[in-house]
Protein backbone atom coordinates (compact mmCIF):
# COMPACT_ATOMS: atom_id res chain seq x y z
CA UNK A 1 0.00 0.00 0.00
CA UNK A 2 1.53 3.43 -1.21
CA UNK A 3 1.58 5.60 1.96
CA UNK A 4 -0.07 8.99 0.73
CA UNK A 5 2.48 11.99 1.95
CA UNK A 6 1.07 15.52 2.87
CA UNK A 7 2.51 18.12 1.23
CA UNK A 8 1.54 20.54 3.30
CA UNK A 9 3.00 18.50 6.48
CA UNK A 10 6.08 18.34 4.33
CA UNK A 11 6.54 21.71 3.87
CA UNK A 12 6.29 22.34 7.70
CA UNK A 13 8.56 19.58 8.70
CA UNK A 14 11.49 20.97 6.10
CA UNK A 15 10.76 24.68 7.38
CA UNK A 16 11.09 23.03 11.19
CA UNK A 17 14.27 21.87 10.06
CA UNK A 18 15.50 24.82 8.19
CA UNK A 19 14.87 27.28 11.20
CA UNK A 20 16.81 25.01 13.08
CA UNK A 21 19.63 25.16 10.69
CA UNK A 22 19.80 28.97 10.95
CA UNK A 23 19.65 28.50 15.37
CA UNK A 24 22.57 26.32 15.16
CA UNK A 25 24.67 27.49 11.16
CA UNK A 26 22.91 31.03 10.56
CA UNK A 27 21.85 32.03 7.49
CA UNK A 28 25.10 30.78 5.87
CA UNK A 29 24.38 27.68 6.77
CA UNK A 30 21.33 27.21 5.27
CA UNK A 31 21.39 25.42 1.94
CA UNK A 32 19.91 22.99 0.11
CA UNK A 33 22.28 20.36 1.18
CA UNK A 34 21.95 21.00 5.02
CA UNK A 35 18.32 21.41 5.36
CA UNK A 36 17.98 18.08 3.43
CA UNK A 37 20.24 16.55 5.74
CA UNK A 38 18.90 18.07 9.05
CA UNK A 39 15.05 16.64 7.79
CA UNK A 40 15.91 13.29 6.39
CA UNK A 41 14.75 13.96 2.97
CA UNK A 42 16.68 13.92 -0.16
CA UNK A 43 17.87 16.97 -1.76
CA UNK A 44 15.61 16.20 -5.07
CA UNK A 45 12.72 15.62 -2.54
CA UNK A 46 13.28 19.04 -1.00
CA UNK A 47 13.76 21.13 -4.34
CA UNK A 48 10.44 19.87 -5.35
CA UNK A 49 9.12 21.62 -2.05
CA UNK A 50 10.82 24.53 -2.41
CA UNK A 51 12.59 25.05 -5.91
CA UNK A 52 14.63 27.85 -4.58
CA UNK A 53 15.68 29.00 -1.31
CA UNK A 54 14.42 32.27 -1.85
CA UNK A 55 11.25 30.26 -1.42
CA UNK A 56 12.20 28.28 1.58
CA UNK A 57 13.19 31.35 3.32
CA UNK A 58 9.72 33.39 2.39
CA UNK A 59 8.14 29.96 4.14
CA UNK A 60 9.84 30.34 7.07
CA UNK A 61 8.68 33.43 7.81
CA UNK A 62 5.42 32.34 6.87
CA UNK A 63 5.67 29.24 9.46
CA UNK A 64 6.66 31.56 12.15
CA UNK A 65 4.06 33.70 11.56
CA UNK A 66 1.31 31.06 11.75
CA UNK A 67 3.21 29.13 15.12
CA UNK A 68 2.80 32.36 16.94
CA UNK A 69 -0.59 32.97 15.76
CA UNK A 70 -1.61 29.19 16.88
CA UNK A 71 0.14 29.94 20.42
CA UNK A 72 -1.58 33.37 20.89
CA UNK A 73 -5.04 32.38 19.81
CA UNK A 74 -4.91 29.32 22.09
CA UNK A 75 -4.22 31.63 25.74
CA UNK A 76 -6.95 32.37 27.60
CA UNK A 77 -7.94 34.38 30.51
CA UNK A 78 -9.12 37.99 30.19
CA UNK A 79 -7.65 41.91 30.88
CA UNK A 80 -4.23 42.05 32.78
CA UNK A 81 -3.49 38.57 32.88
CA UNK A 82 -4.72 37.88 28.78
CA UNK A 83 -2.61 40.71 27.62
CA UNK A 84 0.64 39.55 29.24
CA UNK A 85 -0.05 35.96 28.27
CA UNK A 86 0.05 36.94 24.55
CA UNK A 87 3.24 38.98 24.83
CA UNK A 88 4.92 36.37 26.20
CA UNK A 89 4.26 34.13 23.53
CA UNK A 90 6.26 36.70 21.24
CA UNK A 91 9.25 36.43 23.56
CA UNK A 92 12.19 33.67 23.39
CA UNK A 93 11.19 32.51 26.67
CA UNK A 94 11.57 28.76 25.74
CA UNK A 95 13.50 26.43 23.28
CA UNK A 96 10.77 26.93 20.44
CA UNK A 97 10.19 30.59 20.58
CA UNK A 98 13.62 31.11 21.07
CA UNK A 99 14.00 28.83 17.80
CA UNK A 100 11.76 31.27 16.17
CA UNK A 101 13.26 34.65 17.13
CA UNK A 102 17.03 33.63 15.82
CA UNK A 103 15.69 32.86 12.74
CA UNK A 104 13.17 35.74 12.61
CA UNK A 105 16.20 37.80 12.86
CA UNK A 106 18.37 36.33 10.81
CA UNK A 107 15.76 36.36 7.99
CA UNK A 108 14.88 40.00 8.84
CA UNK A 109 18.04 41.53 8.37
CA UNK A 110 18.79 39.92 5.55
CA UNK A 111 15.82 40.71 3.69
CA UNK A 112 17.36 44.54 3.99
CA UNK A 113 18.99 43.45 0.69
CA UNK A 114 16.91 40.98 -0.21
CA UNK A 115 13.78 41.86 -1.10
CA UNK A 116 12.15 38.49 -2.13
CA UNK A 117 11.93 38.47 1.58
CA UNK A 118 10.85 41.94 2.43
CA UNK A 119 7.09 41.81 2.31
CA UNK A 120 7.33 38.45 4.95
CA UNK A 121 9.56 40.69 6.78
CA UNK A 122 6.87 43.30 6.72
CA UNK A 123 3.70 41.26 7.56
CA UNK A 124 5.74 39.80 10.74
CA UNK A 125 6.37 42.88 11.67
CA UNK A 126 2.86 44.21 11.19
CA UNK A 127 1.49 41.31 12.98
CA UNK A 128 3.33 42.13 16.51
CA UNK A 129 2.23 45.52 16.01
CA UNK A 130 -1.54 44.25 15.50
CA UNK A 131 -1.24 42.34 18.54
CA UNK A 132 0.87 44.88 20.62
CA UNK A 133 -2.27 47.19 19.63
CA UNK A 134 -4.71 44.41 20.68
CA UNK A 135 -3.80 43.73 24.07
CA UNK A 136 -3.66 47.64 24.68
CA UNK A 137 -6.98 47.41 24.41
CA UNK A 138 -7.54 44.08 26.17
CA UNK A 139 -5.86 45.40 29.28
CA UNK A 140 -8.04 48.75 29.68
CA UNK A 141 -10.83 46.94 28.74
CA UNK A 142 -13.95 49.15 27.55
CA UNK A 143 -11.84 52.36 28.57
CA UNK A 144 -9.42 52.33 25.75
CA UNK A 145 -9.22 55.60 23.56
CA UNK A 146 -8.85 53.99 19.88
CA UNK A 147 -7.12 57.34 18.88
CA UNK A 148 -4.48 56.83 21.47
CA UNK A 149 -3.79 52.79 20.63
CA UNK A 150 -1.48 53.63 17.42
CA UNK A 151 1.35 55.71 19.24
CA UNK A 152 1.24 53.42 22.34
CA UNK A 153 1.40 50.17 20.26
CA UNK A 154 4.11 51.40 18.57
CA UNK A 155 6.01 52.18 22.24
CA UNK A 156 4.84 48.43 23.41
CA UNK A 157 5.89 46.86 20.49
CA UNK A 158 9.44 48.57 21.14
CA UNK A 159 9.56 47.21 24.39
CA UNK A 160 8.94 43.66 23.30
CA UNK A 161 11.73 44.18 20.62
CA UNK A 162 14.05 45.36 23.72
CA UNK A 163 12.73 42.25 25.69
CA UNK A 164 13.19 39.59 23.15
CA UNK A 165 17.49 41.21 22.66
CA UNK A 166 17.92 40.79 26.32
CA UNK A 167 16.39 37.20 26.59
CA UNK A 168 18.72 36.11 23.54
CA UNK A 169 22.03 38.16 25.13
CA UNK A 170 21.19 37.97 28.98
CA UNK A 171 19.11 35.56 29.66
CA UNK A 172 19.69 35.16 32.74
CA UNK A 173 18.05 38.40 33.63
CA UNK A 174 15.00 38.02 31.65
CA UNK A 175 13.50 34.88 33.38
CA UNK A 176 9.80 34.04 32.88
CA UNK A 177 8.75 35.36 35.99
CA UNK A 178 11.11 38.36 35.79
CA UNK A 179 10.03 39.16 32.01
CA UNK A 180 6.49 38.47 33.34
CA UNK A 181 6.78 41.49 35.81
CA UNK A 182 8.03 43.75 33.64
CA UNK A 183 4.97 43.30 31.22
CA UNK A 184 2.22 43.89 33.98
CA UNK A 185 4.49 46.92 35.13
CA UNK A 186 4.33 48.54 31.86
CA UNK A 187 0.76 47.68 31.07
CA UNK A 188 -0.40 49.18 34.82
CA UNK A 189 1.84 52.34 34.10
CA UNK A 190 0.68 53.21 30.76
CA UNK A 191 -2.99 52.42 30.78
CA UNK A 192 -4.58 54.50 27.70
CA UNK A 193 -6.76 57.60 28.69
CA UNK A 194 -10.58 57.00 28.74
CA UNK A 195 -12.82 57.39 25.76
CA UNK A 196 -15.98 58.98 25.19
CA UNK A 197 -19.21 56.41 25.54
CA UNK A 198 -20.12 56.67 21.92
CA UNK A 199 -16.43 55.38 20.95
CA UNK A 200 -16.17 52.67 23.24
CA UNK A 201 -17.87 50.16 21.43
CA UNK A 202 -14.36 50.68 19.18
CA UNK A 203 -12.17 49.62 21.17
CA UNK A 204 -14.14 46.92 22.90
CA UNK A 205 -13.38 44.66 19.74
CA UNK A 206 -9.99 44.59 19.24
CA UNK A 207 -8.40 42.24 16.49
CA UNK A 208 -5.06 40.27 16.22
CA UNK A 209 -3.38 40.29 12.73
CA UNK A 210 -1.22 37.55 13.19
CA UNK A 211 -2.43 35.10 11.16
CA UNK A 212 -4.87 32.31 11.26
CA UNK A 213 -3.00 28.82 10.89
CA UNK A 214 -2.32 28.30 7.10
CA UNK A 215 0.45 29.25 4.94
CA UNK A 216 0.41 30.89 1.70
Amino acid sequence: MVTRIDPQQREREIATAALRVLERDGIAGVSVRAVAAESGLAVASLRRAFPTQEALRRFCLAEIRSRAGARIRAVEGEGMARAVGVLEELLPLDAERRLELVAQLQLGLLSVTDESLRDEARALHDDVRGVCRAVLAWSAGDTADPDALDGAAARLHALLDGLALHALTAPDETDTAAVRDRLRAYLQDNRLPRTSVERRVRASEPETTIRQGENT
